[in-house]
C-alpha cells in the first residue's frame, strides 16, 4: 500500500469512529429517556393507583354522612367531608401533606361536580385526590414535577323507611281511619306471648302456664317454642351504643335486647324541632276512648290475670339520641331521656257524660282525682294537666313538662314523669335523630336485665301510641322535608273496620336507587283477623304498574317467592318453606306458582278435611320482593299493604323490610 493511501485509510477510520461516538451518544440519550419514561411512567402509575384507591376510601367513608354532613369548605367542615379527609390521610394522602416537595390537595363534592341546589344527589359523593410526582431519569432531560389526579364517586342506597309519608307515624285514636291513618303503633310488654303479634317479646310459649314468676292467661294457641328473635338495634347483637357510652351521657342503660326505633329527620328550613309521642303513658281504661271515636288504643286491663296486678303494667321510656352516621349506630349521641309511670285510668258516667275520674300512678300508688282539694291543690293540677295534655294527648319526650305533672303530699313530692336527661337547647336542630322507645316494667327496670333488682317480667301491656315531628307552638310540622319513620322493625295495631274491599296500610318507602334489587319484606302473626283474609302488596309506581293503573299487585317474571320461617326471622327461606300462594287450603307446602306477591290466610281452619297451612300465628312470612328494573318511585314510592276482608281487622303484627346487600358502592 503506498504512503498516500494509508493515510486515506487511517482518515476514514477516525471519521468512521467520530460517527460511532455520535450514535453512541444518540442512542443512549434515547436509551436513557426510554427507561426514564418507563420508571417514570411506572411512578406515575403507582401513584395514581395510589391516589386512586385514596379517592375510592375517601368517597366510601364520607358518603354515609351525606347530605347533611356535606360542608363544602375543607376537612374539618363537615363530617362528610372530616370522613373523606381521615381515610385519605389513612391511605398517605392527607390534605395539605407534602409528597415531592408539593402539597396534596383532598376535595370534597357533591354530586355532579360543579351542581347547586337540587340538582345534586342526596346520597351522592365525588372525592378528587391530587399529588405531584417528581420524575428521576427525566430529571436529567429538564422535565419537572407533574400532577396526578385521582377521582371518585361513592353512593348509597337510602334506607328504607318504615311507616307512613310525613312528620307522623301512626295514629291518634279521633283520626283512626281517615286519611291513611290506619294503624296504631305497637309495642307489647315483657311477658306477652308473642303469638300477640309483638315479634320481639321473648316468649313464645303457652301463656296459660308459668312463666318464670309470672302466672298469666288469656292466649290458648299451642305453644310454638322460644324464638332467637331480638331487635335489630341491641346490645345483644353489638348494634347500639354501649352502656359505657349511656352512663357517660348521663342517661339510663337500655334493655339488652333492644326496643322500636325510629328516625326523625329536621330538614335545614325547620329551625326547632320537637319529637312528641301521643299517649306517652301505658294507661289502661277497659276500652274508653275520651275522643268519643269508635276506635280505642286497646290497653284495657281487665285480661290482667295473676300474682299480682301491678307486675302487668309497664313503664315507658322515650330516649333521643343525634345520628352521627345512618349506617352505624353505635356511633349515636344520647341527648334525652324520660320514663313515663304506669297509670291506672277510671272513667265513670259525671254529668252525663262518661269521664276519667281517677288516676293511679302505678309504680308509687298515689291517686289522682278531678275533684277539687282545697287541701292538696296539686293533686288536682296534676290530674288537669295530665288529662288534658298527656292521656291521649302529645307530650314532648325532649323536653316533658315536669313541672305540671308533680303533685306534693306531705313532704314528698311524686311526678309521673322521670326526666334522666332534657334536651341542652330545648329542641333539635336540623339533622338526623333517632327515638328509641321501651318498655320496662311496672317501677321502671329493665325485664330480664335487671332481675338482681327485682325487676318483673310479668307485663301483659298492649301500649299502644304515635310519634310526630312538631315545630314550635306544637303544631305538626308540614315541611316536606319532615319526616318521622321506623327503623328496621314495626309493630303496628289495625282495628279498621271493612265491608268486604279491605284496606291498605302504608308500610314502607322505596326510592328510585332500588330499581332491580331484591327487597326482603317480613311480616310476623299476620292475618289474626278470627276469618278468612287475603293479604297483598301493592307497588306504587305508575311506570312499572303499566298497564294496569297503580297502585297494584307486584308481579315479576319469576314470580315473587313466599316463605314461612316459623318463629324465627333468620331461617334460612328454602323450597321446602315455600308457602302456595294460590291455594290457602293446599294440604302440601309448594313454590308458588303464581307471579303475585298475596298469601291467602284461615283463621278458623274452614279448610274441608284438613288444615290450612296458611295460619301464620307467632310466624314469620318472608316476601322475597323483586324491583322491577323500570321502577321509577311513582306516587312517592310508599308501598302498601292490602288487606282484603270482610269485617274488622283487630290485628297486630311486625314488618321488617331490608336490603340484604352491602347499600354503600362505588359509582
Amino acid at each position: 500500500m503506498s504512503v498516500q493511501n494509508a493515510g486515506v485509510a487511517r482518515r476514514g477510520r477516525r471519521a468512521a469512529k467520530g460517527q460511532v461516538m455520535a450514535i453512541f451518544a444518540l442512542i443512549a440519550v434515547l436509551l436513557f429517556a426510554v427507561t426514564g419514561l418507563a420508571v417514570d411512567a411506572g411512578l406515575s402509575y403507582l401513584s395514581y393507583n395510589g391516589a386512586e384507591r385514596a379517592a375510592a376510601a375517601g368517597a366510601l367513608a364520607g358518603v354515609p354522612y351525606m347530605p347533611g354532613g356535606f360542608g363544602g369548605i375543607g376537612c374539618a367542615s363537615g363530617a362528610a367531608d372530616a370522613a373523606v379527609c381521615a381515610a385519605t390521610a389513612r391511605d398517605g394522602y392527607a390534605d395539605g401533606s407534602i409528597i415531592n416537595g408539593y402539597p396534596v390537595s383532598v376535595t370534597v363534592s357533591r354530586y355532579p361536580v360543579g351542581c347547586t341546589g337540587s340538582a345534586c344527589s342526596a346520597n351522592k359523593l365525588t372525592v378528587t385526590v391530587k399529588a405531584y410526582v417528581q420524575p428521576t431519569f427525566l430529571r436529567i432531560l429538564g422535565f419537572g414535577a407533574h400532577p396526578v389526579t385521582a377521582s371518585d364517586t361513592a353512593f348509597y342506597l337510602p334506607p328504607i323507611a318504615l311507616g307512613q309519608p310525613g312528620a307522623q307515624l301512626g295514629s291518634t285514636e279521633s283520626a283512626l281511619g281517615t286519611g291513611g291513618n290506619y294503624y296504631f303503633l305497637r309495642s307489647e310488654g315483657y311477658g306477652n306471648d308473642r303469638s300477640e303479634g309483638d315479634a320481639y317479646d321473648p316468649n313464645n310459649v303457652n301463656m296459660t302456664t308459668p312463666v318464670g314468676t309470672c302466672t298469666v292467661g288469656g292466649e290458648t294457641t299451642a305453644g310454638y317454642g322460644t324464638s332467637t328473635d331480638v331487635h335489630a338495634l341491641s346490645a345483644n347483637l353489638g348494634s347500639d351504643v354501649t352502656d359505657a357510652t349511656l352512663t357517660g351521657a348521663g342517661v339510663n342503660v337500655l334493655p339488652e335486647r333492644g326496643g322500636y326505633n325510629f328516625s326523625v329527620a329536621v330538614p335545614s328550613t325547620v329551625p326547632a324541632g320537637y319529637v312528641q309521642v301521643y299517649n306517652p303513658a301505658f294507661a289502661p281504661d277497659n276500652g274508653f276512648n275520651p275522643s268519643g271515636g269508635s276506635y280505642n288504643m286497646h290497653e284495657q286491663d281487665t285480661s290482667f290475670t295473676g300474682n299480682s296486678y301491678t307486675d302487668q303494667y309497664s313503664a315507658m321510656e322515650y330516649t333521643v339520641f343525634q345520628v352521627n352516621d345512618i349506617f352505624d349506630h353505635t356511633k349515636d349521641t344520647p341527648l334525652s331521656q324520660v320514663i313515663v309511670d304506669p297509670l291506672n285510668v277510671t272513667t265513670g258516667i259525671v254529668g252525663g257524660v262518661n269521664q276519667v275520674t281517677s288516676i293511679v300512678d302505678v309504680r308509687n300508688g298515689q291517686t289522682l282525682v278531678a275533684a277539687p282539694s282545697p287541701a292538696n291543690a296539686s293533686i288536682t293540677a296534676a290530674f288537669n294537666y295530665i288529662v288534658n295534655n298527656i292521656y291521649h294527648g302529645w307530650m314532648d319526650v325532649g323536653t316533658p313538662p315536669v313541672n305540671s305533672t308533680k303533685w306534693k303530699v306531705g313532704a314528698t313530692t311524686y311526678n309521673i314523669l322521670h326526666v334522666t336527661k332534657s334536651l341542652a337547647a330545648g329542641s333539635l336542630a336540623p339533622g338526623s335523630y333517632r327515638l328509641r322507645v321501651d318498655m320496662l316494667d311496672w317501677q321502671g327496670l329493665r325485664p330480664g336485665d335487671d332481675a338482681g333488682a327485682g325487676a318483673s317480667p310479668c307485663s301483659r301491656a298492649h301500649k299502644g301510641y304515635a310519634i310526630q315531628l312538631a315545630v314550635a307552638g306544637g303544631a305538626q310540622c308540614a315541611d316536606p322535608g319532615c319526616q318521622v319513620s321506623a327503623l328496621d322493625e314495626l309493630a303496628v295495631y289495625t282495628p279498621i273496620s271493612s265491608s268486604g274491599s279491605g284496606f291498605s296500610v302504608p308500610l314502607f318507602n322505596l326510592p328510585n336507587d332500588y330499581a332491580g334489587q331484591t327487597i326482603n319484606f317480613y311480616v310476623f302473626d299476620v292475618g289474626d283477623v278470627g276469618g278468612s283474609n287475603q293479604i297483598s302488596i301493592l307497588n306504587p309506581d305508575t311506570q312499572s304498574c303499566s298497564p294496569n293503573p297503580a297502585p297494584c299487585l307486584l308481579t315479576a317474571s319469576s314470580g315473587v317467592p313466599v316463605f314461612d320461617l316459623g318463629i324465627n326471622r333468620n331461617t334460612a327461606p328454602t323450597p321446602s318453606l315455600a308457602v302456595n300462594t294460590v291455594d290457602s287450603c293446599a294440604s302440601t307446602l309448594v313454590q308458588p306458582v303464581a307471579t303475585q306477591a298475596l298469601i291467602n290466610t284461615d283463621e278458623t281452619n274452614s279448610c274441608a278435611g284438613h288444615a290450612s297451612p296458611n295460619i301464620f300465628n307467632s310466624r314469620w312470612v318472608l316476601f322475597q320482593l323483586q324491583i322491577p328494573s323500570n321502577y321509577a318511585a311513582g306516587n312517592g314510592g310508599w308501598w302498601n299493604l292490602h288487606y282484603t276482608v270482610n269485617g274488622t281487622a283487630t290485628d297486630t303484627f311486625t314488618v321488617v323490610v331490608n336490603y340484604a346487600s352491602t347499600p354503600v358502592h362505588l359509582t
